[in-house]
């Protein structure tokens, strides 16, 4: 293009005057300011450090997007339904899966942008003048720790995928390559997160907050090694379970089809304990005085960072950072909130009763007052009716001085009509502030959500927990488990369950693996690991299988009790509880979902990938 424009001005020179031709072109190549070739990178240690910061984009919003992958679990309902709600009703296709493509965490070309960046990293890092070699050494295990984790979620989404480990130019003949196994590609993952660990040892005085360290490397590794032993990367037992997977084509490519499953569950277990050794990290708040204190700490902790905090995305409000909105994303529509992703009463359901028994719809005691008497962790994560929460905006501060989330409808008195008459709650799709934001399961976030911040107008800067000891812990349980180790695994288990102000678990066996599932969906929950576990433990169709579900409040005034502006009150008013199925979503599970489906526009572009089964 430098040549043609040049050939012009001279032609146009020849037309009219001859000075043209005579004048310097050099303006032709002036690059804009701010901006740096990538020959300046590799030459500038400030631009290099630069390269990698812009790599960690590629961790988004963490899991704080407005559409959340537990709304493609029985943890929530996004009550938009845009882009989520095929993953529900299980209908994705290589051609239809919005989710996938461009709202999930699991994005295929933009992993694969990120990884290539590292790749682009890796290949000129040697170039770089750095003035001290622990510098050098910190970009490159940050580096290795980004490439371990972009394909690490490639892999628990889709399975074997392609390694890429050199960079593609123009001059390539062939961009067409295969998926390499499930098991070589743990492999690369591990030797990755080995080679960050390695190169961020002591580094922690020179690590810039928010920058991976070796405890973020190591916890990586125990992560990728706990799936690996998982039931559905054992092929000879996933296809014993599901015959999609049984019909796979390239098995290899979904899981381990030979070798030693103990060997899987000594490795996994070798991994969380190295990070527990570490001596940087301890359970937050291990010790309440009491089940209230339990559940404040347990709301606390996913407000700021605490002991137990390895790894986080942070937010700046001063950036406009879209993670900073997880508020606005999931608050009360009564507070002029979007309510997106909604905890679902299989959920409420699933968190135990304040003595380590079940929730029962059946007994009596419950059904009256399911709200009552719950895991403490029930109320540090939840929003449900009657629950106390933050000063109402001033447009809706009279119509609720008690600052309570209404969920149901409810009886007043009509003082001109002289009459009883129903009043929807404020928080519902029927209520008088933006009604088309409401719940429709009846229930909203509230871990996460800062209850000093107006999400109406203003962001928070409270940090996604991308690791946290906590998943260690369930990591090394759930090993001990795998190697019949019972009692080393309830004794962790406990750790948890002491820290929420709820009983030891006493099981052994099969009862001790379904109580140490139960108890990672609630510890865990609004994390991203629901996801992933439900399928890797293949517990899928009898968990993220079953019919949405959500909850009718009615409140009812007592005789002779004439209430003209609601609230909370069981003195006044009889509430009534009842669970119903939602449907707004035809939820059911088909096998095919274990995987995600590789796009038809990834398969056209190179004809070697193998697509998943059942698609």
């Amino acid at each position: 293009m430098r040549q043609l424009l040049k050939k012009i001005y001279i032609g146009i020179g020849i037309a009219g005057t001859f000075t043209v031709a005579a004048c310097n072109t050099d303006f032709l190549n002036t690059r804009p300011l701010g901006e740096a070739t990538k020959d300046d990178v590799w030459q500038d240690q400030a631009l290099a450090e630069a390269f990698v910061n812009e790599i960690y984009n590629g961790l988004s919003s963490g899991g704080f997007l407005e559409t959340m992958l537990s709304s493609a679990t029985d943890e929530t309902m996004f009550t938009h339904n845009y882009g989520m709600k095929n993953m529900g009703e299980a209908t994705i296709s290589p051609t239809d899966a919005e989710y996938v493509n461009t709202r999930g965490t699991f994005r295929w070309g933009e992993l694969y942008k990120r990884i290539r960046a590292c790749n682009v990293f890796f290949q000129n890092i040697q170039k770089v003048p750095f003035d001290k070699t622990a510098t050098a050494e910190r970009l490159k295990g940050e580096t290795y720790f980004l490439r371990a984790y972009f394909y690490h979620q490639l892999v628990r989404a889709y399975g074997g995928v392609p390694l890429i480990d050199t960079v593609y130019t123009l001059d390539d003949k062939d961009y067409t390559v295969v998926r390499n196994s499930f098991s070589e590609c743990v492999e690369h993952i591990i030797r990755d997160c080995d080679s960050a660990a390695a190169n961020l040892h002591g580094k922690e005085g020179i690590t810039i907050k928010g920058r991976a360290t070796e405890g973020a490397a190591l916890a990586l590794k125990s992560r990728m090694l706990i799936y690996a032993a998982s039931d559905l990367y054992d092929f000879p037992t996933a296809s014993g379970k599901s015959t999609v997977i049984a019909a796979a084509a390239t098995p290899a490519v979904l899981g381990y089809t030979t070798g030693n499953r103990t060997e899987r569950w000594q490795r996994a277990k070798a991994a969380a304990w190295t990070v527990m050794q570490l001596g940087r990290y301890s359970l937050a708040f291990p010790s309440p005085a009491s089940p209230q204190e339990a559940g404040a700490n347990y709301q606390q902790m996913f407000l700021g960072d605490n002991t137990e905090s390895i790894f986080s995305r942070y937010f700046l409000n001063a950036k406009s950072e879209s993670g900073g909105q997880i508020g606005l994303y999931n608050g009360l529509n009564g507070y002029h909130n979007w309510s997106g992703n909604t905890p679902t009463q299989l959920l409420i359901d699933d968190y135990e009763m304040a003595d380590g028994t079940p929730f029962n719809w059946g007994d009596l005691s419950h059904k009256s007052n399911p709200y009552l008497n719950r895991d403490p962790r029930f109320y540090a994560s939840i929003l449900y009716d009657g629950a106390n929460w933050r000063a109402r905006p001033t447009d809706v501060a009279a119509k609720d001085p008690a600052n309570q989330a209404q969920t149901g409808v409810y009886e007043v008195w009509d003082a001109e009509g002289g009459r009883v008459i129903n009043s929807p709650g404020l928080d519902t799709r029927q209520g008088p502030v933006e009604n088309w934001n409401g719940s429709f399961t009846g229930y909203y976030m509230k871990k996460f959500i800062d209850p000093n911040v107006d999400a109406q107008y203003f962001r928070q800067e409270v940090p996604y927990p991308v690791f946290r000891l906590t998943e260690i812990y369930f990591n090394y349980a759930e090993a001990c488990i795998g190697l019949g180790e019972d009692e080393e695994a309830r004794k962790y288990l406990n750790m948890i369950r002491t820290r929420a102000g709820m009983p030891d678990i006493t099981e052994s066996g099969a009862a001790l693996l379904a109580r140490f599932q139960r108890e990672k969906e609630i510890e865990m929950v609004f994390e991203e690991q629901r996801f992933y576990d439900v399928r890797r433990w293949m517990v899928a169709p009898a968990t993220v299988g079953r019919a949405l579900r959500g909850i009718n409040v009615v409140g009812k005034l007592k005789p002779n009790v004439k209430v003209t502006l609601y609230q909370h009150d069981e003195n006044s008013y009889d509430y009534t509880y009842t669970p119903v199925t939602l449907v707004n979503e035809n939820r059911i599970w088909l096998d095919k979902m274990y995987f995600m489906p590789l796009q038809r526009d990834e398969m056209n572009r190179n004809n070697k990938l193998v697509q998943n089964p059942g698609y």
